[in-house]
């Protein structure tokens, strides 16, 4: 009996510090509680989306716009899509974002192209949260963006430019949560208002932005 529960015991300890090491040694508990924990699905929590579209100068962190984004302005406004895995929100839009912008990601793969819109230029960012091959100055936009500190998927934002109180032409953008309208041509109309009225901005604003 008294060796039956000494193996009892010693398996324990082996399974315990197996473990403890496991999560010293590797990323997977920061990888879950990242993943899961701390990004919420709007679906899942059955949050009501956000899609109020009032722009703003004013960072979600306050950090400045990343260099990548500047840069990309000098093209056209920009359009970042955010998702991850185990999100039925994403999965919902992540069609109507294909259709609308005529591109082609994989869903668990973090992309970039040039697309258009109505014959203009659009930067396209598909930053997928999961994807161990996204770069931190990409996933760092996920909180930069996050205006309404609602920290939740799908999100989708547009960064355009307009005339700030400073007195200079700086990045304004605005971001929208959750899956919302009824079917994809509710959400293409949706998104081509909104892109519209980006590129109005940014038209009129493009000759004091690229000196």
């Amino acid at each position: 009996m008294k060796k039956f529960f000494a193996v009892q015991m010693s398996l324990l300890i082996l399974v315990s510090v197996s473990f403890a090491g496991m999560l010293y040694y590797t990323d997977i508990y920061e990888k879950t509680q990242g993943g899961i924990v701390e990004v919420l699905c709007l679906s899942c929590i059955k949050l009501y989306p956000m899609t109020s579209t009032d722009f703003t100068f004013e960072t979600g962190t306050g950090a400045p716009h990343p260099d990548f984004i500047l840069d990309s302005l000098k093209e056209g406004p920009v359009f970042l899509h955010y998702s991850e895995d185990a999100c039925a929100a994403c999965d919902i839009m992540f069609p109507s974002l294909l259709e609308f912008l005529k591109v082609k990601p994989e869903k668990d793969k973090s992309y970039h192209t040039v697309t258009t819109f109505e014959d203009q230029p659009v930067p396209y960012y598909y930053i997928y949260l999961d994807d161990e091959a996204t770069s931190e100055e990409w996933l760092s936009t996920f909180a930069i963006y996050d205006k309404d500190h609602i920290h939740g998927l799908p999100m989708f934002s547009v960064v355009t430019i307009n005339y700030a109180h400073s007195g200079i032409i700086e990045p304004y953008y605005t971001t929208l949560y959750g899956a919302f309208k009824d079917n994809n041509k509710q959400r293409i109309d949706f998104f081509s208002e909104l892109m519209e009225e980006a590129f109005v901005l940014y038209n009129e604003n493009l000759p004091g932005f690229i000196k």
